[in-house]
């Protein structure tokens, strides 16, 4: 089965650090965001498979701040899944989406990174079916 979101993606430009305990291990930027996790420029090094505080500041909204793990590094990112995080927080983020999603950047977006495929799966990450035809026995 081919992987989607749950979340819907967003750009964002926000610095980022993630720590263990009170060192902070890398700095990187945001790429974007999304109520699932966070995707950043790639650092120089691997990341360990490990949970990180991470924290974010975005000029829009402040600091944001949750726990995650990477799910998922390249040469050019890494993807962190949010583990832990408060509501207030986690507002701030769909605060984030929400206000991206009223600009007209985001229809760009969505062509640009066909996102719709993300927003028609189930809470598991299955395909829904869905379509625009009409059952004609049901309407005569």
């Amino acid at each position: 089965m081919h992987y989607q979101r749950l979340h819907i993606r967003v750009p964002v430009t926000a610095e980022v650090t993630l720590s263990i305990g009170n060192e902070v291990r890398i700095a990187a930027r945001a790429i974007n965001i999304s109520a699932g996790g966070l995707c950043i420029s790639a650092p120089s090094h691997l990341l360990d498979e490990q949970e990180y505080h991470v924290g974010i500041l975005t000029r829009e909204k402040g600091k944001i701040t949750f726990s995650g793990f990477p799910v998922y590094q390249t040469a050019s990112s890494v993807g962190i899944k949010i583990t832990s995080i408060d509501r207030d927080n986690l507002r701030t983020i769909y605060e984030l989406v929400e206000g991206f999603q009223l600009t007209e950047e985001f229809i760009k977006h969505i062509d640009e990174h066909d996102i719709l495929k993300d927003w028609l799966v189930d809470e598991a990450g299955n395909d829904l079916s869905v379509t625009f035809e009409t059952d004609s026995k049901k309407n005569e």
